[in-house]
């Protein structure tokens, strides 16, 4: 789960989960899909994602 953090600060701080992705040396579709698999772990959505964008939700704000 820690990288899975660090992969969502990854993706808030660039603002892009390509960007992102070749910050932390995966695949963009590996990218979503670990974050995908915090928002399960925790139980609550952090983002959300509309065509190529994303915002935060007040729980990924507050995460």
């Amino acid at each position: 789960m820690i990288k899975q953090i660090i992969y969502f600060q990854a993706v808030v701080r660039c603002k892009s989960f390509t960007e992102a992705a070749a910050e932390c040396c995966i695949s963009q579709s590996a990218m979503s899909q670990q974050i995908q698999a915090l928002e399960h772990a925790l139980g609550v959505k952090l983002l959300n994602r509309e065509n190529r964008k994303f915002s935060l939700t007040p729980a990924g704000e507050h995460f």
